[in-house]
């Protein structure tokens, strides 16, 4: 009896540490990185007390082999870099993949209820929204010298990351929101429509295409489910949906955004090298693919050595601009450049392996949210990392960590399940 009381309390804390996450992480960061910090030494003391391994348990063994894998894979680059103690500040920013195997041993060992995570996801589109709010009112002014003109206010937060995780914050609670009872459903259409405010407001054309892209996704396995889903919801899905893209096409920030981006395109398709924000990354894009050959195969040039490799002798603007990054703007490019095949394939491995088990357990059973929300957030970061950095940022690597365990020791339970 002692022994199921301290299971239920273990598990209640769990789940609060489960809710608490998605509101402090992206909002107030340091708390975000403390909880996971309190599961990663719950998992080690877990997995030294009663001699468990999170690489020999079956539900979270290929997330545990994933994430550690991806680990190694950056510290080899950083030590090829030649630059290993200079580097060594950024590693700090990748140890979320080091004490991912612990943090998902700790939830592993707690009794889930993932209402405490679409709750607090639900909270933090609503503080994600109205950061947008208390900011935008301000744009034509500054206040202690911050310069509120920009209209890309995003708090402390990189505008761009703001919106991507925007992005995956919206795409996680409307998976699960269609299968909510009504009440529920208001609290979530408006969690919804502030996190659509919130995705806007980055002015973030990457992470607008993300979501667009998402929405195609999403409607893909909403009409999959066939009979399982009533046509009066798909119905409400569709107008909803609809709703949202023609607020997006009478907005005018937007529609200006958009046409600047489809001018920089063009100019640079004509041989304009003018460093515009959309010249910067095809002229990054186009010199990286023309000097693919160059890099060494299985180990690249060493990590944040793309754009030195690239741009050192390069005197033209592009040049001197490009060098100044320590990213191309490219996951993949960037990747392969830092670290070759080996450090590249780790990338995929961690996104696409996820993916196809998602995949496989959203064709036994349509219906289940966890198997949607966890496919797309696979999609999703493949998504962001074709116009950015990916699994290079505290925040996005933080929050990979933690849903990607959580979805995927959902889903392998559910497997488990099924066999008794």
């Amino acid at each position: 009896m002692m022994e199921q009381s301290l299971g239920e309390k273990y598990s209640l804390f769990v789940n609060i540490l489960i809710f608490i996450f998605p509101i402090v992480f992206i909002s107030f960061q340091v708390l975000g990185d403390l909880v996971l910090f309190i599961l990663a030494m719950i998992g080690i003391f877990i997995s030294i007390s009663r001699r468990l391994s999170p690489f020999n348990i079956k539900e979270i063994k290929v997330f545990s082999y994933l994430t550690l894998g991806y680990f190694t894979a950056v510290c080899s680059s950083v030590i090829y870099s030649g630059q290993a103690a200079e580097l060594a500040h950024y590693i700090p920013r990748d140890l979320h993949f080091l004490f991912a195997p612990f943090i998902a041993l700790a939830l592993y060992k707690a009794e889930i209820n993932r209402d405490y995570l679409i709750v607090g996801a639900k909270i933090s589109l609503l503080i994600l929204g109205g950061i947008i709010i208390f900011y935008f009112p301000n744009r034509f002014y500054s206040i202690s010298g911050f310069d509120y003109g920009s209209g890309r206010n995003t708090g402390f937060m990189n505008a761009g990351v703001f919106g991507n995780l925007s992005v995956m914050l919206f795409f996680i609670v409307l998976s699960f929101s269609q299968h909510e009872p009504l009440k529920h459903k208001v609290f979530s259409f408006i969690a919804l429509l502030f996190g659509f405010l919130a995705i806007l407001g980055s002015g973030t054309r990457g992470a607008w295409l993300s979501f667009l892209f998402l929405l195609g996704i999403y409607l893909y396995f909403v009409f999959k489910q066939q009979k399982k889903l009533f046509n009066r919801s798909k119905i409400f899905i569709v107008l909803i949906i609809v709703g949202f893209i023609s607020v997006v096409s009478i907005n005018q920030s937007i529609n200006d955004r958009v046409s600047l981006a489809y001018v920089q395109v063009t100019n640079f398709l004509a041989g304009d090298e003018a460093p515009t924000s959309v010249g910067i990354r095809l002229g990054m894009y186009t010199k990286a693919i023309e000097n693919i050959e160059d890099v060494p195969f299985f180990s690249g040039h060493g990590y944040r050595t793309s754009n030195i490799t690239l741009f050192f002798n390069d005197s033209s603007r592009m040049g001197k601009i490009g060098v100044g990054f320590n990213h191309l703007h490219n996951a993949y490019l960037t990747n392969y450049y830092n670290g070759g095949i080996l450090l590249l394939g780790a990338l995929l491995l961690v996104l696409f392996v996820p993916l196809i088990l998602f995949l496989k357990a959203n064709s036994l059973n349509r219906a289940n949210p966890v198997f949607i929300a966890g496919a797309l957030l696979t999609v999703g970061y493949a998504s962001f990392g074709m116009v950015n950095i990916l699994l290079g940022d505290t925040y996005m690597n933080g929050f990979y960590v933690f849903f990607l365990a959580f979805f995927l020791l959902l889903t392998n339970k559910s497997f488990k399940a099924s066999e008794f």
